[in-house]
């Protein structure tokens, strides 16, 4: 009896504090409150489609088990999409929780105006690290560098009314690759001009992740905005330092139309502690800003499109009349990192095993006031020198009671009492001696700003001595760049450094741990723990090694080990909480309810968000009937993460089965799942119970996926559920879309499922589960035996990847069978293609595209390789004639659009002119109707014309062709702007060298020709160079 008021205690509590909106809700229209609803709204979309069967890892591991999209929509239809709207009487939001769970804009009441920008159509293209993204509001990215995997698909959300009158929208979803878990509350007060969002990011994994967070948002870009980012300097992604706000040519670079020149513009700004950041439109007098404490978020960078049409060309393939848009971006690092030269002390973070991180921000709009000087929390202030007074202008976004105080070269010359409405604003002019310091104060507001730059400027260093990297010993070096790798998730790649590190010095702590490390995530247990002993033979006491040491014997079933390495693990701070809740498992796993419940609150002693430990407590609650523990777990886990699906599995696991039916139960748990991929989470939440040693509860977790009115589970829920059971009866995989395995756990469940069953599938899943965690040589191994068995596309496109890059056999005949078996699989044709262009077989990449194109006509992607493969083969004519007709969206392979266009003009017009000397007809005016079409920047391609595109090869052959019309002044004078216009050292070297005198000396002019060729051998092997020498051999030269 005591055990069945417990578990309805508990459903009681679920019932009340984790309340999921099924269908549209609405909240009253009352004056001075904050209100929510949802409702499904038509919004005109160009819809993505073409889900790519082929496992992500032949393209990049980092993202795997995540599948790309290769279908974009040309035109727009309308769609019904989920959205969320949270307003009070001065601004309202909307939230798009299907696609990312991003703010889709925002904007005050009274004026009109977004302070977040909102396009009006959902215009997906591809941009993003699967494929899919589109452009506005703000976008919560998580995981690894780049627009975050769940950036286009559903998420998990939650509404809520609050008791403070607040609304909130929670959104959140588990990176797959790291396991990791985020969270972002979009909270709406009932009486500010703001909106905060209140982020949780929790690391569930004994194994450091890599830790990446940017939160993208967007604004109108106007020739008028002037960006304020306080700080001397900004950063490259590399980390090399720049000169901001003004550049070397003296652009005041923060206002928009100062940036009239180069590419797209990445500005990581630093050198100042701000918790601010925002822009300003003086044309119309309104803004819009970012706050969050500079701990928090450090990182403030602003993302420009090219203001040429290389840029521009962007407003047309992302929105329909919204116009163009910049980004400001706050992350929790100071750039998003990609390495480069020169080396600085700009690195990757990690984010600890078992760490939960919290952090709030807050955006708002500035309306009336002049510009963005300073801001909080609570309200933004403009202040400006204007002769010889200061014109302050303040935005309150709640009312509020304040004193104004100015300080003039240190001398108080104004005080006064403010009465602050909700974005009026509040303007005073105050005499000041123009060119002195000042000071401007608003205490109630948390205003306080200081004309001296120095009280505000941090002296953290942005450059490295050239003489450290080389000063230090090789290991190190080998391990420190090891370190970045796995920070990047490029396991793989970091391997063999580590390795190398050992060779080098044998007791290297740092390989050693690290080496440890990836054979844990690898799941070659012993190997880690050989490496791991030999790191504690040189400090017993070694944490680090310790808390590894204690996972690698956990993984191995040897509890004692791994209970007394955990225990050593734990007397560092560092390592205190995580240690303690590996020791709760252990002792859940072992029955021992009471030590688990006391090493679990230990670990909440150390890390008050710890959620795993608050997972135990509820679980030590449910099984020993302790009311109070088990919903002090609950509620603990509620107050931090109501998207949290483990509150769910443990109210499915604790209702009485006789009090409703098992299917009932079972649908309660299964309709919480609202983001893209219910299956994981629900082997994420059955796994994590049997790493306890609860195979019961996962058993049960899993069968809830599969039961009366949910769709068929997945084979891996199956297998999963049978390996737990010990079950002969394992249902043989009907369908392997998209069946991706990836967990370390998962290793043994299909190795058991491979015995039990000797049909192929179950081996191809094991394969790729060993090609995930760096196992690739094991994958293949597994899958060549298979021969020609399989009737899989997928399966050949990934043994002939592996093949290929083992290097262990060729990967042509695997590459034809997965043609073969393709059908309407446009993802199994375009590998062999790429095949063949790679090998330079161009005649057979040809004819494979021409196969391909017969299935799948006015595939604009089909066509490109097409035309690649016909420019490779010299048929000039032939591409132009396609790449006239085609209309390209952006792609892997449209980047080259415009190359390709050109390249195809120049073979016509060289072909022109080769075909007029043979057959007595000059070709010159072909020739240069095709040269001049060459300069041309169609934007149908997909591209657009930069501000200096290069030209050099084809105004040198246009030089060549008024050379052969006689027209001598025309030609020097398309060499002068081939020596303008080109970037391009080759061609800038040969048509310098054939300026110089005596080059009408047939000997001396070859002599330099073939000088100019050996030196830069890479340009002129490639087809640009080889076009460029035909030229040079054409008659008139």
């Amino acid at each position: 009896m005591v055990r069945r008021s417990c578990s309805l205690l508990l459903l009681a509590v679920v019932a009340t504090t984790l309340v999921l909106t099924v269908e549209p809700v609405e909240t009253a229209q009352q004056s001075g409150v904050a209100r929510i609803s949802e409702e499904l709204r038509s919004i005109k979309t160009y819809a993505f489609s073409e889900p790519n069967p082929v496992p992500i890892l032949v393209k990049d591991t980092r993202l795997y088990p995540y599948h790309s999209f290769e279908g974009y929509e040309q035109e727009g239809t309308p769609r019904d999409w989920k959205v969320v709207h949270l307003e009070n009487d001065l601004i309202e939001l909307w939230v798009l929780p299907e696609i990312g769970g991003k703010v889709w804009g925002a904007r005050v009441k009274k004026t009109g105006h977004e302070f977040i920008y909102r396009n009006e159509v959902i215009k997906f293209r591809n941009i993003a690290l699967r494929g899919p993204w589109t452009s506005g509001g703000i976008e919560f990215n998580f995981g690894v560098i780049g627009h975050a995997p769940s950036t286009a698909s559903p998420v998990d959300y939650v509404l809520k009314t609050n008791v403070d009158g607040s609304v909130s929208c929670i959104v959140g979803t588990m990176d797959l690759p790291s396991r990791t878990q985020w969270r972002v509350e979009i909270r709406l007060p009932a009486d500010r001009a703001s909106f905060e969002t209140n982020v949780l990011w929790h690391n569930p994994t004994a194994l450091e992740q890599p830790y990446y967070n940017w939160m993208t948002a967007a604004a109108v870009a106007t020739n008028d905005l002037e960006v304020s980012i306080p700080g001397n300097a900004y950063l490259q992604h590399s980390g090399q330092k720049e000169s901001w706000p003004n550049d070397e040519q003296g652009r005041f670079l923060p206002i928009y139309g100062n940036n009239q020149f180069g590419g797209n513009k990445s500005f990581h700004v630093v050198g100042e502690l701000q918790d601010f950041f925002g822009g300003y439109y003086s044309d119309t007098n309104r803004g819009f800003g970012h706050w969050a404490r500079h701990e928090d978020m450090p990182g403030q960078k602003l993302w420009l499109w090219a203001l040429s049409r290389a840029g521009g060309i962007w407003e047309d393939l992302l929105t329909d009349t919204d116009g163009q848009y910049v980004e400001f971006q706050a992350g929790r690092l100071l750039v998003q990192y990609s390495a480069g030269d020169p080396v600085n002390p700009i690195t990757q973070a990690g984010f600890d095993p078992l760490a939960t991180d919290r952090w709030t921000e807050t955006w708002f709009p500035l309306e009336g006031i002049g510009g963005l000087t300073d801001a909080s929390s609570l309200g933004a202030m403009a202040v400006r020198e204007v002769g010889d007074r200061l014109e302050i202008g303040v935005n309150a976004f709640a009312r509020t009671e304040d004193t104004l105080r100015v300080w003039s070269e240190g001398r108080l010359v104004s005080e006064q009492p403010v009465s602050l409405v909700p974005l009026e604003p509040f303007t005073a002019s105050v005499d000041h001696t123009h060119g002195t310091s000042f000071r401007v104060e608003l205490p109630g507001l948390g205003l306080d700003y200081s004309s001296d730059p120095a009280s505000r400027e941090v002296a953290r260093p942005f450059e490295s001595d050239p003489a450290a990297r080389p000063a230090m010993p090789a290991a190190d070096r080998l391990v420190f760049d090891g370190r970045e790798l796995v920070k990047a998730r490029r396991y793989d790649v970091a391997r063999p450094l580590f390795e190398e590190a050992l060779a080098l010095t044998p007791w290297h702590r740092g390989a050693l741990l690290a080496l440890a490390d990836l054979e844990y995530r690898r799941a070659r247990y012993d190997e880690g723990l050989t490496l791991v002993t030999r790191a504690l033979k040189l400090d017993a006491y070694d944490a680090a090694a310790n808390f590894q040491a204690g996972n690698l014997y956990h993984a191995t079933g040897r509890v004692t080990d791994a209970r007394e390495a955990f225990g050593w693990a734990a007397r560092s701070l560092a390592y205190r909480s995580a240690a303690n809740v590996q020791l709760a498992d252990l002792a859940l796993a072992r029955r021992d309810w009471a030590e688990a419940a006391r090493y679990a609150q230990t670990a909440l002693d150390y890390n008050r968000n710890n959620l795993t430990a608050l997972e135990i407590l509820a679980i030590v609650g449910r099984k020993t009937a302790d009311g109070p523990m088990m919903i002090s777990g609950v509620a603990g886990i509620n107050g931090l993460d109501p998207l949290q699906h483990f509150v769910r599995a443990e109210a499915f696991l604790a209702a009485p089965t006789e009090s409703r039916s098992a299917d009932l139960r079972s649908a309660a748990l299964m309709n919480g799942l609202r983001s893209e991929y219910p299956d994981q989470t629900i082997l994420e939440l059955a796994i994590a119970y049997a790493n306890r040693g609860l195979n019961d509860d996962a058993v049960k977790v899993l069968d809830a996926a599969g039961g009366p009115g949910n769709r068929r589970a997945s084979p891996l829920i199956e297998a999963w559920s049978a390996y737990l059971k010990q079950s002969r009866s394992l249902a043989r995989p009907s369908d392997l879309s998209f069946v991706f395995p990836y967990r370390r756990e998962t290793l043994p469940v299909l190795a058991w499922a491979a015995e039990q069953d000797d049909h192929w599938s179950w081996k191809y899943l094991l394969a790729l589960n060993l090609w995930a965690v760096d196992r690739a040589a094991e994958a293949q191994a597994l899958l060549q035996p298979l021969g020609n068995t399989p009737d899989w596309p997928a399966f050949y496109v990934s043994r002939a990847f592996l093949n290929e890059t083992l290097g262990t056999s060729d990967p042509e005949s695997d590459l034809r069978q997965a043609e073969r078996l393709g059908g309407s699989e446009r993802a199994a044709r375009i590998p062999l293609i790429s095949y063949y262009q790679k090998q330079a077989r161009w005649a057979d990449a040809l004819a494979a595209s021409s196969r391909a194109r017969q299935t799948f006509p006015g595939d604009f992607n089909l066509d490109l390789l097409h035309v690649r493969s016909l420019v490779n083969l010299g048929r000039g004519s032939a591409a132009v004639e396609i790449l006239d007709t085609i209309q390209v969206l952006p792609s892997e392979h449209a980047r080259e659009s415009h190359q390709l266009y050109v390249q195809a003009h120049v073979l016509a017009a060289v072909a022109a002119l080769e075909a007029g000397r043979n057959d007595g007809n000059d070709g010159n005016d072909e020739a240069y109707q095709h040269l001049e079409a060459a300069l041309e920047w169609p934007e149908r391609l997909g591209q657009g014309r930069p501000y200096e595109p290069e030209e050099g090869v084809v105004r040198f052959l246009m030089s060549r062709v008024d050379d052969r019309r006689g027209r001598s002044a025309e030609a020097r004078r398309a060499l002068e702007n081939v020596l303008i216009s080109t970037t391009n050292a080759a061609v800038r070297e040969m048509v310098e060298v054939l300026a110089r005198p005596g080059m009408a000396n047939v000997d001396a002019r070859k002599a330099a020709i073939d000088g100019v060729v050996a030196k830069h051998k890479r340009f002129f092997g490639d087809l640009d160079g080889k076009l460029f020498l035909r030229a040079l051999s054409l008659a008139g030269r």
